[in-house]
């Protein structure tokens, strides 16, 4: 039994190249490809067979195939969100030569490389991160990206979560390509150097006051659409995202033990809320209740002007940087959770639909967390344990207790 195959020889320019290929057809364009590449002076390393070039996904692809596949699966609230950030935002940002230098040529971004030194020619000065080769994407052209976010004066927060989205696609390259990466692809958002991702504005911490909560919910009572206080009251109460509460089934409430099942968040995880003990609001939900659909008429646009209204007449809308949030019942809701100490972190962090490092995180945001601490010293009382631990800064009593017993 014979086997005919078709052998590529080229010796020009220093270069002597002897490939073999299965089929003509391949290796007439391969050799028509290597003359062209040749005869341009691009150096060998560069190139790779046709073949591999054309079916090797670049990062529109990547974060495309992502999107549809994982993405579009998450909370209806953030869908627009990861569709504009996964299939326009993302690719089309333009990496420039001078942030890259000469490390350009480390990189794939066309399918041949000619295609890629004609682009390269007549964009004279950049190339949109889409554009790239998956598998020659590494942190300098993170880098690369990054300063090109940051020139036009885009917030950390976005340049971190437009990163995160990066290296989430990435993660998932092993599923999402199983016959090119049955192993996966390296992660180059993990090889980024220390300190070189920008750090994340915190921002304001803001809680509402026990009288803020009061002049609010009283203005809000007195219209004469009792929703936007049933809303907001909910929220304060609960923790709820705005949208959780006003996005409500008839469905899913439990009036036996008085809970609304939420079965999809943003974060994409079910829970049970708890409806506020307010006997006005408890009365219109047996009142007005329904086998399904919405339990409120409201609108997120309609909740908004309430909400700026109540603000403005109270005097609290001026100053932008006092200014409330809605969001700030949800901090609200987990500090006092917190405060009360009825339950753990991670007690507190699944009923609020948030992660144990957030609770965690807001607990040594707290400014006032030390006050009592502070005060049993001056008074000469002695503390307990976990007074210890908050002192010394550690995130539990284990820590503490090597921390000392080293040190005995």
């Amino acid at each position: 039994m014979s086997v005919t195959r078709w052998r590529v020889q080229i010796r020009k320019g220093g270069e002597n190249i002897n490939k073999v290929f299965d089929d003509e057809s391949t290796a007439r364009s391969f050799e028509e490809q290597e003359l062209k590449r040749i005869n341009s002076g691009v150096p060998q390393n560069l190139i790779f067979d046709m073949k591999y070039q054309l079916e090797m996904p670049d990062m529109r692809t990547l974060l495309k195939d992502y999107f549809e596949k994982f993405m579009s699966k998450q909370a209806e609230s953030s869908y627009k969100t990861n569709h504009n950030r996964c299939l326009s935002a993302i690719p089309a940002i333009p990496i420039y030569f001078k942030d890259i230098g000469s490390k350009i040529d480390n990189y794939r971004y066309q399918n041949t490389i000619v295609d890629a030194m004609m682009k390269k020619v007549f964009n004279k000065n950049y190339i949109e991160f889409g554009d790239f080769k998956i598998d020659t994407v590494d942190f300098w052209l993170l880098i690369a990206y990054m300063e090109s976010r940051k020139a036009t004066g885009i917030k950390n927060n976005t340049i971190l979560r437009e990163i995160s989205t990066i290296s989430s696609a990435f993660e998932k390259v092993y599923k999402l390509y199983p016959d090119k990466f049955p192993n996966g692809l390296m992660n180059p958002v993990k090889m980024l150097p220390k300190g070189e991702k920008p750090k994340p504005y915190l921002g304001r911490k803001r809680v509402l006051s026990e009288e803020e909560a009061v002049q609010i919910a009283e203005w809000m009572k007195l219209k004469a659409n009792p929703e936007p206080y049933f809303v907001f009251v909910t929220c304060l109460e609960s923790g709820a995202r705005k949208s959780e509460v006003l996005g409500a089934q008839w469905e899913n409430v439990n009036f036996n033990i008085w809970s609304i099942f939420i079965p999809k968040t943003k974060n994409g995880k079910p829970r049970d809320i708890m409806i506020p003990d307010d006997e006005d609001f408890r009365s219109w939900l047996l009142k007005n209740r329904m086998a399904k659909g919405p339990i409120f008429k409201l609108t997120t646009w309609n909740f908004r002007q309430y909400w700026v209204d109540a603000l403005k007449a109270l005097g609290m809308y001026d100053d932008p940087e006092t200014r409330l949030h809605f969001h700030d019942t949800r901090r609200t809701a987990l500090t006092k959770l917190i405060r009360q100490k009825a339950l753990n972190n991670f007690q507190i962090a699944k009923e609020m639909g948030v992660s144990p490092q957030t609770v965690e995180q807001t607990i040594q945001g707290m400014p006032d967390r030390l006050a009592g601490i502070f005060a049993k010293l001056r008074s000469g009382q002695a503390l307990n344990e976990e007074e210890i631990m908050m002192l010394a800064g550690h995130g539990s009593s284990a820590i503490t207790n090597v921390y000392y017993g080293d040190r005995n």
